[in-house]
């Protein structure tokens, strides 16, 4: 199947979708009219644009676009407020809308294999994103300023170009895993020691130089 009929709209009792391993290249304006959908898993397919009645999914808890040819995404996504997972990954996004900031009940964001070198501010200010997958990315750097990602716990960056990762020092987070590998850092923060809750610390594949001996005896096997 490579494209949705209008009557897809017909259907719009619906609650749960599944159109993975077709080769959709577009969506229908009518697909808007399933607004009771809660899962939507549309991975696996070919398309290289959302349309902007995407946002009347005001029920969607979950949206899979994994392996999709993407390049941006549409600013009505932040209208979908009840989303708690969204997979983004195997795409080819080189920037994120601001309005993902609108995603209140967000959970899990995964963006792993796109294009991104860089991500907005408003990402870290989702209120409840716990678990964020960055992977097989071109970042460069990343912040975690006071007030942004407050409530994160598995941070995922790597195999980018990350050459500066940094924590502020005046906020706790609670994170527990954290994956900086194949990246070009030289150094890591000495605030890392003081995330109370990391259980798991990757390092591998970095010149990593002067790891503060506190780290070193908290994470014994730096993998």
């Amino acid at each position: 199947m490579t494209y949705l009929p209008p009557e897809i709209g017909m259907f719009s009792a619906l609650a749960s979708l599944n159109l993975s391993y077709n080769q959709l290249t577009f969506l229908p304006k009518e697909i808007g009219q399933l607004t009771q959908l809660q899962n939507l898993n549309l991975s696996q397919n070919s398309l290289t644009f959302l349309p902007k009645e995407i946002g009347q999914f005001l029920r969607l808890l979950a949206l899979n676009l994994n392996e999709n040819q993407l390049i941006s995404l549409p600013k009505e996504i932040g209208d979908l407020h009840w989303l708690r997972h969204l997979n983004l990954s195997n795409n080819h996004l080189v920037s994120l809308p601001k309005e993902l900031q609108q995603l209140s009940q967000l959970y899990s964001l995964n963006l792993n294999q796109n294009q991104l070198s860089f991500l907005p501010r408003e990402i870290g200010l989702m209120p409840r994103l716990g678990w964020l997958y960055l992977n097989y990315n071109q970042l460069t750097s990343f912040v975690m300023e006071s007030g942004l990602f407050s409530q994160l716990y598995s941070l995922s960056l790597s195999h980018n170009q990350l050459t500066s990762f940094v924590i502020a020092i005046d906020q706790i987070f609670p994170m527990q895993n954290l994956d900086l590998s194949y990246n070009h850092l030289a150094t890591l923060p000495a605030q890392i020691d003081q995330l109370p809750q990391l259980l798991t610390l990757k390092t591998q594949g970095n010149p990593l130089e002067n790891i503060s001996e506190e780290i070193r005896q908290r994470f014994l096997t730096l993998e």
